[in-house]
């Protein structure tokens, strides 16, 4: 069942704002609230659109623009066009892919606000996973690259940083085996050995619990201290602070990890 309300901690996540400055605008009637039989204030959803679609600006402005209507035809050309255009513009997939990132992150603000429909993100996140696919597979890699394995946490669906991501390592002159959502953690060991990797690219997203995320990234590091593998943790999932793997929260980040992965391979022979 769809909740009706949220909590005041909740539209302040939303808003980017602090939770006591949602409860003093309700105070001051700048937002409508009710109230539940303990006296806490709830946010009804129809409120909270409203909130976040005044609070956003009246017209993007391109790349971002641009990038936020290809994705909202859902249709992979059109986006293709669109990424390609933006990699000119942001001379590199690194920079292009941050710039994608934001525009997705603007679709979930639309959606929020009541702007656009459920299919439509969802026919973007499909369009732009397709669009990226072909992107990448313009990219041959150089003979002898050192490969990459691409996948989250088990259990996670959120794929789409994997698929942007798979162009920056083409891109860096990286072979990639993308496999989306991960194995469970008792098949990681046989992912390595089987595929082979010089490096795990693994992603989890915010919607992933701590528990679930943390104990897999126990579990890779284990299996990749075993085969002297190399880790990169991406999304914005609550990973665990660790030195026995790198941290890209951007693109730009995980193109400069991976630039130097290869100087360090290259200056050991």
């Amino acid at each position: 069942m769809i909740p009706q309300t949220v909590t005041t901690g909740q539209a302040a996540i939303r808003l980017g704002v602090a939770p006591a400055t949602i409860q003093r605008w309700v105070d001051a009637g700048l937002v409508i609230a009710e109230r539940t039989r303990g006296g806490h204030r709830r946010i009804p959803i129809a409120e909270l659109r409203r909130l976040i679609a005044s609070n956003r600006p009246a017209n993007l402005l391109a790349p971002m623009a641009d990038l936020v209507e290809a994705l909202l035809t859902g249709q992979p050309r059109e986006i293709r066009v669109a990424l390609l255009a933006a990699r000119q513009s942001a001379d590199g997939w690194a920079a292009a892919a941050d710039q994608v990132a934001s525009a997705i992150g603007e679709l979930g603000r639309q959606w929020e606000a009541g702007l656009c429909s459920v299919f439509q993100e969802h026919g973007a996140s499909e369009g732009l996973r397709r669009a990226a696919a072909s992107c990448a597979d313009d990219i041959a890699p150089p003979l002898g690259a050192r490969c990459a394995a691409l996948f989250t946490v088990a259990g996670e669906r959120h794929t789409l940083g994997l698929s942007l991501a798979e162009l920056v390592l083409a891109e860096a002159s990286w072979s990639t085996h993308w496999l989306g959502e991960g194995p469970p953690p008792e098949e990681l060991d046989a992912l390595i050995e089987k595929l082979k990797p010089a490096m795990l690219v693994v992603s989890a997203s915010p919607a992933s619990p701590r528990k679930v995320v943390v104990g897999y990234q126990d579990a890779l590091t284990k299996c990749a201290k075993r085969a002297h593998v190399r880790m990169v943790l991406g999304g914005g999932g609550p990973w665990a602070p660790t030195r026995q793997a790198h941290r890209a929260l951007t693109f730009c980040e995980l193109r400069a990890i991976v630039d130097r992965f290869l100087v360090q391979a290259r200056s050991r022979r």
